[in-house]
This record gives structure tokens, C-alpha cells and sequence, in this order.
């Protein structure tokens, strides 16, 4: 038997990813409040910029991917038939080779907090997974 839960894992990833695209393009209304219609391509453009630049949307976004990191690590290890946190941090690790993947033009502390946390949060989501089990 495996310790892996492919369906499991699968199921916990997407969810995470829709919470995570929901989350951010709350995030970008939020954090854009000054954009107008009357802007030209280029004006929208570096307003968007501005925007993902700020540090104060990248430190939202990171509670967010956080936030959700430690969903999915709990849907996971709801969902695995064992090895609850195994399941958690296959979610973290796949979510940190899809950042990679996606990686944009963060800040480098941006990045390392977030790769830092991402696997501490799955795992908690996992840890609190198994204690609403035990009740």
C-alpha cells in the first residue's frame, strides 16, 4: 500500500488552487481600488504592476496562499485513507513546484517566506485534520 492518495492529493490541490484564484482576484479589486475606465493599455498596464508590487498586496497574498496551502493540506488528510500527513505534504510540495513553475517577478523575501511556510502549513492543516478526527 502506498502512502500516497492520489485522488486525495488531486482533490485537495484543486480546491486549493480555486480558493487561490478566487482569493487573488479579490486581492487585485481590493489592492486596485485607483484603476479607471478612462486608462489607456499602457496606464492599466502599470497601475497592475504597481499593484503587484505593493507590499502590502504581496504580504495579503501571502496570508492567502498560506491560508489555502493549509486548506488543502487539511482536505487531504480528510480525504487519504491513511497517512494523513504524508497526503498534506505531497499537497505542499506540489504546491511549491507549481510556484516554481509560475514563478513571477517577485521580491526575493517574497519568494523564501513564501516556499518557507508553505510546507509547515500543509502539514498543520493536516495536523488539525487528524485532531477534528480524534474528537
Amino acid at each position: 500500500m502506498t502512502r500516497f492518495d492520489p485522488r486525495a492529493i488531486i482533490i485537495a490541490m484543486l480546491l486549493s488552487l480555486a480558493l487561490d484564484v478566487v482569493g487573488g482576484a479579490v486581492l487585485l479589486v481590493v489592492f486596485s481600488a485607483g484603476l479607471s475606465e478612462g486608462m489607456s493599455p499602457e496606464q492599466l498596464t502599470a497601475a497592475m504592476q504597481a499593484v503587484l508590487q505593493n507590499t502590502g498586496f504581496m504580504l495579503a497574498s501571502l496570508c492567502l496562499g498560506t491560508a489555502t496551502t493549509m486548506f488543502g493540506g487539511y482536505i487531504a488528510a480528510r480525504l487519504a485513507r491513511a497517512y494523513p500527513y504524508f497526503n498534506a505534504l505531497a499537497v505542499g510540495v506540489l504546491g511549491i513546484v507549481l510556484s516554481l513553475m509560475l514563478s513571477s517577478e517577485s521580491p526575493w523575501w517574497f519568494d523564501a517566506l513564501a516556499y518557507l511556510v508553505t510546507l509547515p502549513a500543509a502539514v498543520f492543516g493536516a495536523h488539525i485534520a487528524r485532531r477534528r478526527r480524534n474528537q
